[in-house]
């Protein structure tokens, strides 16, 4: 008799083609050196991170002319949709923001609650960067593992699972997953757009 899996977690990795990533990074890179940047990524209160998070009033793709990366992504989030087996859904960019990870920053757990789909997009990433982490988001089956020592790195036994970002990687997943990224432990900056989606009117 086989083992059902229930409660699953959607995750959805898509690459970039080359394109898209060529002219993203030109783009982000141009905008980092305006005057906007300068007045708008600031050192979040309570992390290590540079971001445009507290600027609401901005969006990193309008500032940085990222139309092609929004198109990508509201195409990725219509195939998360999909692959989720939900009826179509019409998706908006409800916030989008630059996060700027300088040697050595890192990010605290968090979620982007009151949101339906969250996601990254690197634009420079690299390797040793720091891994965005996600725990497995049942407590009760992180402490059963824990208490019966039957934590392993197999599917069903993973604590947390990491994913290594990579330049021209988006990565999606519903906005309630807790969260956080790992130490940058290279000497160059790790830089990605953040998003939330929500349902258009």
């Amino acid at each position: 008799m086989p083992v059902e899996l229930w409660f699953p977690v959607p995750f959805m990795l898509s690459e970039a083609e080359t394109s898209l990533r060529e002219v993203t990074h030109a783009k982000v890179h141009r905008y980092l050196a305006s005057e906007a940047a300068a007045r708008d990524i600031v050192p979040s209160p309570s992390e290590s991170v540079n971001t445009s998070y507290y600027k609401p009033e901005q969006s990193i793709l309008d500032d940085a002319g990222l139309s092609e990366l929004g198109d990508f992504i509201l195409a990725a989030g219509a195939e998360f949709i999909q692959g989720m087996g939900l009826k179509p859904i019409k998706l908006r960019i409800e916030r989008a923001w630059i996060n700027v990870f300088q040697p050595g920053a890192q990010e605290e757990m968090h979620s982007h609650d009151g949101s339906l789909l969250s996601g990254t997009y690197y634009v420079d990433a690299p390797k040793g960067c720091g891994n965005i982490s996600f725990p497995d988001p049942i407590g009760a089956r992180r402490a059963h593992r824990a208490f019966t020592n039957t934590t392993g790195d197999a599917y069903l036994l993973a604590p947390a699972v990491g994913f290594e970002p990579q330049p021209g990687r988006l990565l999606m997943f519903e906005s309630w997953v807790p969260h956080h990224i790992q130490c940058n432990k290279t000497d160059q900056v790790r830089i990605s757009i953040a998003f939330n989606f929500a349902r258009a009117a």
